[in-house]
């Protein structure tokens, strides 16, 4: 009786942890992307203040 319901939890586990892992990567993956595709930077001001810019807006000089 115990090794069939150490067989069921292993016939779940694995599944949930291959989709977390799986779900990981996709979304790391998507934000390579998005990043590659749109670009996007960090403007950092002498006051602390910090502002994220995309595609061409990091090419310009700060005001």
């Amino acid at each position: 009786m115990e090794a069939k319901s150490q067989i069921r939890l292993k016939k779940l586990v694995l599944p949930i942890v291959l989709g977390v892992i799986s779900s990981c990567a996709v979304a790391t993956a998507f934000r390579y992307w998005q990043a590659k595709t749109q670009g996007w930077c960090v403007r950092a001001y002498p006051d602390g203040k910090e502002e994220v810019l995309y595609g061409s807006d990091c090419q310009k000089p700060a005001d």
